[in-house]
């Protein structure tokens, strides 16, 4: 299966949203060591399904926008008929199977730390490790992906998935 580019963005979404969403809502419990199966599900439910909505609505005013555009650049009076068209019905699914692929990419993000706070509840260090080597490979796909300096993208998200849990921890959502 090969991902194209315009699938890149919403699985590096994904994957950073729900890692940090995760850190911030779970950190606390994850470094006590009081996690339990179903907690880690919930947050990681809650923490996918936050992203859908927004990221849909986005995606979809993107979409239509370039309709709109299109209608310009074609002369017709106005980006009715196209939206009414099968072009229309396109950008909807497009920006359904969009904002589904970041909501399961979210899920999986928060799940990786999660996973690792239930299984070993004791080693409460782990969590956050295996979070910053996942922000760590968001960083370095986007810093790849937009020709920048990778490293300074993935030691930028970490820092920022590091100052989250910190600020996780502190407050004690869980």
């Amino acid at each position: 299966m090969k991902i194209s580019r315009r699938e890149i963005f919403p699985i590096v979404l994904g994957l950073a949203d729900g890692t940090c969403t995760a850190l911030v809502l779970a950190s606390q419990k994850m470094m006590t060591g009081g996690i339990d199966v179903w907690q880690a599900f919930r947050i990681g439910i809650i923490t996918s399904a936050s992203g859908f909505l927004p990221l849909w609505v986005a995606e979809y005013a993107g979409l239509r926008n370039d309709l709109v555009r299109m209608a310009k650049q074609l002369n017709m009076a106005s980006a009715h008929a196209l939206q009414k068209s099968d072009l229309g019905l396109q950008t909807l699914r497009n920006s359904w199977f969009m904002a589904s692929l970041a909501t399961a990419s979210s899920f999986g993000g928060a799940a990786i730390p999660l996973t690792l706070a239930v299984i070993f509840p004791r080693w409460i260090y782990l969590p956050l490790f295996v979070a910053n080597l996942t922000l760590m490979g968001v960083g370095l796909v986007l810093g790849y992906w937009v020709q920048g300096a990778r490293w300074k993208w993935a030691l930028g998200l970490m820092g920022i998935g590091n100052v989250l849990a910190v600020l996780g921890y502190k407050v004690g959502f869980s």
